[in-house]
């Protein structure tokens, strides 16, 4: 039985997967890598990319015109002497890289220098230069998993049910040891809770069921008790760092970042609706009111920029860095659920949360989508100044949202933006055990700049809502590439490493839970668009 279970899931996968014309797809790939990503323009547009370090697009630096200046003389040489300088004439220094040059050259580290000319082509200075990493473009077939998205995804949930710092749950009313990364409660025990509480609606086992759910209460209880009390500035917010399992939790202590109430929120909203799936009605209610508490403090701290401070004192509220909180998936997660419920039958009416949602939509109208700052913002990162730590996981979030209006040229910027910048389809640059990443895959951070399962699946949820806006067969290809990479590499007790490179620290359970979510994602997505 387990032998044709085992083919049942491949024909499953062939089925999802199917075949395709590579030829096409690599040329297509090929063709959009020689168009540029929001160039940057004095007096027009930033230049974003003064900290990247590598390139699937043609890029534009922010060079400095010369004085006296007729043209500039752009020269790009390779640092594989083997590969001959590539030398062309543009009128502006910060001019992109010529697509037909940049088609023809192969990954590696290049150095670009920029001088300007006078009329009678003499050298009168140099412009600029730069170093950086030509990244490799899309390139099929890559391998497949032998296994469907929704199992591998179901598999990932019964693993995190099973894990031995989870299941002492039953028997502890506070983080049990063993694992270090409790340190970071609102954002590792909310995934946990959600993780747990998708377990029950899936497993076929009635005692995994009640103890999936008991457990997930258990979280969910301890994370209300260490929460802010009503009457505080930051009133039912859960701490964002706790213990000193990490020196990071003990350096941060006091400190709340805002990003991740909301995890909870969204948390307590699924086991509301988990116990409302069981008959437990009443209970489901207790968990509901304390999802929309915290979402009414966001209301009340949202400010007129429609956003939040990134970082603050739980002691007052007061921020500790200029950085705003840049909302994503979890802001606008919570104030949708919010208004599912509809509101709290007091002052957080449906309109309020709607209004509120609205706002912090609108900072991103007025903010990154015309600054490009996708600010990296992580628990475990000092917050940094505008544009030296950019990532993608927000940007994804917001080109989901204009696909979802209709804005299909913007979102498609966004995502191709976050391909160019994130996603390593081979060759990866020399950085942090690059011989060892394990590929197609995707990167976190400019700061933390390595292959991890929620950057894939980042890319994952992109490349599919692109595929299913556009019908670009180019975008479905590359989020199976993604999605088949995270599935092959799946333990076989059904856990997904963080890390996809030789590194074996600690698993962080919410990136793997959200890997899960993104294959689920997907497969609805890929399989329902398939059928049509």
């Amino acid at each position: 039985m387990k032998r044709l279970f085992t083919g049942a899931l491949v024909l499953a996968a062939a089925a999802v997967f199917g075949d395709a014309d590579w030829t096409r797809l690599n040329a297509d790939a090929r063709e959009q890598a020689k168009s540029v990503i929001r160039a940057g323009e004095p007096g027009v547009r930033p230049f974003w990319n003064g900290h990247s370090k590598a390139f699937i697009h043609p890029p534009a630096f922010e060079f400095k015109d010369i004085p006296g200046a007729a043209s500039y003389r752009f020269t790009l040489e390779p640092e594989d002497k083997a590969l001959k300088p590539s030398v062309w004439i543009d009128s502006k220094p910060w001019k992109p890289v010529d697509a037909s040059i940049w088609d023809s050259l192969v990954p590696g580290y290049y150095t670009i220098r920029v001088e300007a000319l006078d009329a009678a082509g003499a050298s009168i200075g140099l412009a600029g230069t730069r170093r950086f990493w030509r990244a490799a473009v899309f390139h099929g077939p890559y391998p497949q998993a032998h296994r469907t998205f929704r199992e591998a995804a179901r598999r990932v949930y019964a693993a995190i049910y099973a894990l031995p710092y989870v299941q002492a749950w039953l028997e502890s009313n506070e983080p049990p040891v063993g694992y270090d990364l409790y340190c970071y409660p609102a954002k590792i025990l909310s995934a946990m809770i959600i993780a747990l509480c998708r377990h029950a609606s899936l497993s076929g086992d009635a005692d995994e069921k009640s103890h999936s759910l008991a457990i997930a209460c258990r979280m969910a209880d301890w994370l209300i008790a260490q929460s802010q009390p009503a009457e505080a500035p930051l009133a039912h917010f859960p701490p964002t760092y706790w213990g000193d399992r990490r020196s990071v939790s003990v350096k941060n202590a006091g400190l709340n970042m805002l990003c991740y109430p909301a995890h909870a929120a969204i948390a307590y909203f699924s086991i509301a609706d988990a116990l409302v799936r069981t008959g437990a009605a009443d209970r489901a209610t207790t968990y509901r009111r304390k999802a929309l508490a915290i979402v009414s403090t966001y209301v009340r701290l949202q400010e007129k920029d429609g956003t939040w401070p990134l970082k603050v004192r739980e002691s007052d509220g007061k921020p500790t860095r200029a950085n705003r909180l840049v909302p994503y998936r979890y802001i606008f997660g919570m104030f949708d659920s919010a208004i599912a419920a509809g509101g709290d039958g007091g002052t957080l009416t449906v309109a309020r949360l709607k209004a509120a949602r609205a706002a912090a939509f609108a900072f991103l109208e007025r903010g990154p989508l015309v600054t490009w700052n996708w600010d990296g913002q992580f628990e475990d990162m000092d917050p940094m100044p505008p544009y030296v730590n950019l990532q993608k996981g927000s940007a994804i979030d917001t080109a989901i949202q204009l696909f979802a209006l209709g804005r299909k040229s913007e979102a498609q910027e966004v995502v191709d933006w976050c391909e160019d910048q994130f996603t390593v389809w081979s060759d990866p640059l020399h950085h942090m055990d690059w011989r060892n990443w394990r590929t197609p895959t995707a990167l976190e951070q400019y700061d933390y700049y390595t292959p991890i399962d929620a950057s894939m699946a980042d890319m994952i949820r992109g490349f599919t809502v692109a595929f299913t806006a556009t019908g670009d067969p180019l975008y479905r290809a590359k989020a199976l590439a993604l999605a088949n990479c995270l599935v092959r590499h799946q333990r076989a007790n059904g856990t997904i490493p963080t890390y996809f490179d030789s590194r074996r620290g600690s698993d962080w359970a919410n990136c793997m839970i959200y890997a899960a979510s993104a294959l689920e994602f997907a497969a609805d997505r890929l399989e329902k668009k398939k059928e049509e």
